[in-house]
């Protein structure tokens, strides 16, 4: 594989995805600079803050939303916390930009997706090599992830593809003119810092969980404003702090694509987990 161009993103965001139908409220966003190489968050909000008040907030219209946003940053990299390949037995002998651009055509839901998938596999989970190395919780058919993957692949991932919008690392090469976009696993983010433990939740144990996490970060040449400490402690469902964690897991990426390290072949034909 041949030595990706100079990269000039100075932008980082982190995006906690959701397929479900309140997508617009547990879709949330954290965007950065790096600066002195560290990686600053000065804005954490669900994605319907972002949206322009005229706009109906439903799942079509915010997912419309976050691939345009994609589409419009060339200067960015985006840590997006979604299954971005297929294991490869699924798919078959298609390349990944085959499988991802062939998506719409072979499923025609989130239940035809999970069903087609689990037929295929003899109703195994059957996980990725970097699911299986990172040690992410769930396969990408998973009963609690199937929605999150049909709907990001079918109405984000494939037409970023089709329409050449963005660039999906580490599968294709970074492009100066076109936003990069990294498969983030937050899960696996705080099982490689040895800080994963429960912090989604109402009570009074899960917040100091995260307090703990965001006080962990510290080390981690992050720098959170004061605005985006407060929306990860008071944000119940840990979708704050999902997206914090996928934006510091995208600025690993950076790092890690400016290394050009030789790649194992299941990451170019499944994609790869930063964290």
């Amino acid at each position: 594989m041949p030595s990706p161009p100079a990269n000039p993103k100075t932008l980082i965001y982190g995006i906690d995805f959701s397929g479900s139908k309140t997508a617009c409220k547990k879709i949330w966003i954290s965007r950065g600079i790096i600066h002195n190489q560290t990686l600053h968050i000065n804005s954490c909000c669900p994605i319907s803050d972002l949206m322009p008040s005229d706009i109906r907030k439903d799942r079509d219209n915010c997912l419309a939303f976050l691939k345009n946003l994609i589409s419009n940053e060339p200067e960015a990299i985006f840590g997006l916390d979604l299954s971005l390949g297929f294991p490869e037995a699924l798919i078959n002998g298609q390349s990944w930009e085959s499988s991802i651009l062939n998506f719409s055509k072979s499923y025609s839901s989130p239940e035809d997706f999970r069903n087609k998938c689990r037929n295929a596999m003899n109703n195994k989970e059957v996980k990725r090599t970097t699911e299986i190395q990172k040690k992410a919780p769930f396969c990408v058919y998973n009963l609690r992830l199937y929605r999150q993957t049909y709907y990001g692949i079918r109405h984000i991932i494939e037409p970023l593809l089709k329409k050449r919008a963005a660039r999906i690392i580490p599968i294709q090469e970074p492009h100066p003119d076109k936003a990069s976009v990294a498969e983030t696993c937050p899960a696996c983010t705080l099982k490689r810092n040895s800080i994963y433990v429960p912090y989604k939740g109402k009570n009074k144990r899960e917040l100091e969980n995260r307090r703990m996490i965001l006080s962990a970060m510290r080390t981690w040449k992050i720098e959170l404003e004061d605005n985006v400490i407060e929306s990860a402690l008071e944000n119940t469902e840990g979708d704050a702090l999902d997206s914090i964690l996928a934006a510091y897991a995208a600025y690993r990426a950076l790092q890690k694509s400016e290394d050009d390290i030789p790649l194992a072949e299941e990451y170019i034909s499944e994609g790869m987990i930063y964290d």
